[in-house]
């Protein structure tokens, strides 16, 4: 299997060598027979897990009657999903477009704002990640993954990060009063032209390494946005769809969004993303005007899924279970930071939970965080990463059970005492990758260089 992957695939990323047959809830069945326990809910995205079967009996039966229309009629099924996104949003957010992909609803929000204000510039955060088009990347802060595509997309801002945990100017809050909030102030002055359509935030930062924003920091972002005249536009990709304990992550600081953008969730792992906003910014837009001629805008079969998705979120209680499951992963993951000198920092906000992975010098590590990656999924579980920050992201599927998490506790415990006890060097995992240690190594090095 693995021989022909390298003969028909475009590698653009490490992956592992086991194949997938199928899932179920948190676990997942590899081709070879093995079960792996899932706690990064595939891409992020499979909240209810799994194989959900009332989201599978809604794909089949929308399936049955029609998938796709085209951009000039609506289904039923694409007016019961708007209807159903409609009503968690908050009071006034009545306007929905749906789209394929999270990259391509932020790119339809920044469209929207554009329109709307009739100005340019977008700011986001440092550490943050917005989706994979040129635009997304130049406004991301991932630079390894826009080396040798040319120049970054021009008029795009950043924030420093709220990263109390690491932060770059060396203070502690909240005796640092936000100043990286005020420096950041102090930069778009210099540095902006003033024509700033939109300010993109993540209400929890998820690639750049779980860092939740704290009290002060979203509301002081949503006053900005007031000075310059531009929307707040929040990207509730991970955050959203009660995987915070509330529908969605902004909730948390009491800052109303212009734009809201959905999207992994909501489709509980098939490709459906929306983006909500209000009736007076739709007629400013139509006033622009604005077009949208996306192929698979409003498609019924994704609409279908989309509308199921937030029934079954609501009649399961999820968010409930987000917050009582969440609460009790990060305490046993604060017991692993106390145990392990390669862990620390536990933290998180419902379901969306974060360890830092250190390295000899203490300091968050890739490659240390790369190792542990791989040898969780030796012993069988899968555990989320990110290249940029050396953490460990948990987000698994809100249908995991106190047996599971202590399974897994179990895993993280011994993967991070094998790295204690031995002297590892990443290679040793690289036949679990595809093709070479040097694309896998070359890879991490290249996304983490600045």
């Amino acid at each position: 299997m693995a021989d022909k992957r390298e003969e028909n695939l475009f590698t653009l990323y490490p992956y592992f060598n086991a194949v997938i047959d199928s899932a179920e809830g948190c676990c997942v069945r590899v081709s070879d027979g093995r079960e792996l326990l899932d706690l990064a809910s595939g891409q992020l995205s499979v909240l209810l897990g799994h194989s959900h079967p009332r989201i599978v009996a809604a794909a089949q039966s929308q399936a049955a009657r029609v998938v796709h229309l085209g951009n000039r009629f609506f289904g039923t099924a694409t007016l019961d999903a708007v209807e159903q996104i409609v009503s968690v949003c908050p009071p006034g957010m009545s306007r929905v477009i749906l789209c394929s992909t999270g990259t391509e609803a932020n790119e339809m929000a920044v469209r929207i704002a554009r329109a709307a204000t009739g100005k340019l510039e977008l700011v986001g955060l440092s550490k943050g990640y917005y989706g994979c088009s040129h635009l997304m990347l130049s406004l991301s802060d991932y630079v390894g993954f826009i080396k040798g595509t040319g120049v970054r997309s021009p008029g795009v801002h950043r924030l420093p990060a709220p990263d109390c945990l690491h932060c770059s100017l060396g203070l502690s809050h909240p005796e640092c009063g936000l100043q990286c909030l005020t420096l950041g102030a102090e930069m778009l002055d210099k540095e902006s032209t003033g024509s700033i359509a939109a300010f993109m935030v993540e209400p929890v930062l998820g690639s750049g390494g779980v860092i939740v924003p704290p009290r002060g920091y979203l509301e002081g972002v949503a006053a900005l946005c007031r000075k310059y005249g531009a929307l707040l536009i929040a990207d509730e990709a991970q955050t959203g769809l009660c995987r915070t304990g509330k529908w969605w992550g902004m909730e948390h600081s009491g800052v109303v969004p212009d734009i809201i953008v959905a999207s992994k969730g909501l489709g509980n792992g098939f490709p459906v993303a929306a983006v909500v906003t209000r009736a007076d910014i739709e007629q400013k837009c139509i006033n622009a005007p604005l077009a949208n001629m996306s192929s698979h805008s409003f498609d019924p079969f994704g609409a279908a899924i989309a509308a199921e998705v937030i029934r079954t979120l609501k009649e399961e209680g999820i968010a409930l279970r987000a917050t009582e499951m969440g609460t009790f992963m990060l305490q046993r993951l604060e017991w692993l930071a106390g145990r392990h000198r390669i862990l620390a920092h536990a933290r998180g906000c419902g379901l969306m939970l974060g360890l830092d992975v250190v390295g000899k010098d203490g300091k968050p590590d890739a490659m240390t965080s790369l190792a542990l990656e791989a040898e969780c999924l030796m012993r069988g579980v899968i555990v989320g990463y990110s290249a940029m920050s050396g953490v460990v992201r948990i987000l698994p599927p809100a249908v995991i059970t106190r047996e599971q998490v202590e399974r897994a506790v179990e895993v993280l415990d011994g993967a991070a005492s094998f790295l204690e006890e031995n002297d590892v060097d990443v290679s040793r995992y690289m036949p679990e990758h595809n093709g070479s240690a040097l694309l896998a190594v070359s890879f991490l090095r290249r996304m983490m260089k600045k």
